[in-house]
């Protein structure tokens, strides 16, 4: 006889306590970062700002991005988001004693890289790092800049405004 037997309340509060968290956790508010995204093309070496980039809620912790008023290391694409490993700064990068000499650099090289200068009238060799990378415009003359000790910088600059300088660029 059905009429007899006891009431199922524990089994229906049990699922109505189940379905309540299941409503919680679906509908609970999220915890959001702003991260800059990149509006426009962004070269390597500009500022990120209010112009370039707008801010849009992403889910908290899912991306380290870096905040405006850092500089790019890298080209970042318009609609990709701007973050902490695409920025940085020359000082970081570069002696604050060195100077930066504009010369023409080979295809890949990037901020911060190591190079090597061979001055092609005497065969010296000097260090230096790559303070900011060549521009993607096949006309453009010395697009980008080494940064290379005080004690090498003149004949550096020298090779460089008559032609007579070989930049190398590591592979490994």
């Amino acid at each position: 006889m059905l009429w007899f037997d006891p009431y199922p309340w524990g089994r229906w509060a049990l699922v109505v306590l189940v379905a309540l968290f299941a409503l919680y956790i679906e509908f609970r508010p999220e915890s959001a970062d702003d991260v800059p995204f990149a509006i426009v093309d962004i070269a390597a070496g500009d500022e990120i700002s209010a112009e370039n980039t707008e801010l849009r809620s992403v889910a908290d912790g899912l991306l380290v991005a870096a905040v405006r008023g850092d500089v790019t290391v890298d080209s970042i694409p318009a609609g990709d988001p701007v973050l902490a490993r695409d920025v940085g700064g020359t000082d970081t990068l570069v002696p604050s004693d060195w100077w930066v000499v504009g010369v023409t650099l080979p295809d890949g090289a990037g901020i911060g890289d190591p190079v090597r200068l061979v001055l092609l009238d005497t065969g010296a060799e000097v260090e230096g790092v790559v303070a900011h990378p060549g521009s993607d415009d096949p006309f453009a003359a010395a697009d980008g800049g080494v940064a290379v000790p005080p004690e090498t910088s003149a004949d550096v600059a020298l090779a460089a405004a008559n032609s007579r300088l070989a930049v190398l660029i590591s592979t490994g």
